[in-house]
């Protein structure tokens, strides 16, 4: 078996949101203003504002996966080295 970590626990989310709070932030604001925007268009389904609005809520969604996938990466990897 070869040798290295296995198990390690990785950090609490929140620590690495802490590590990286601009970004963040600027995420959850994309998120906040397209959800503003489908809220105030009301028309629903039908309306092509709506959808185009989602659209940033997904990517930033899937933004904040990745850099919090990568982050914990680099705590790990910083970790092995001590």
């Amino acid at each position: 078996m070869g040798s290295g970590r296995h198990g390690a626990a990785r950090p609490p989310i929140g620590v690495l949101i802490q590590q990286d709070r601009v970004d963040f932030s600027l995420f959850t604001s994309i998120i906040v203003v397209a959800l503003a925007v489908m809220v105030l268009i009301g028309v629903g389904w039908a309306s092509i504002a709506f959808w185009l609005a989602v659209i940033p809520v997904l990517v930033a969604g899937v933004l904040i996966v990745r850099r919090i996938k990568r982050l914990a990466r680099e705590e790990l990897g910083n970790d092995e080295l001590l």
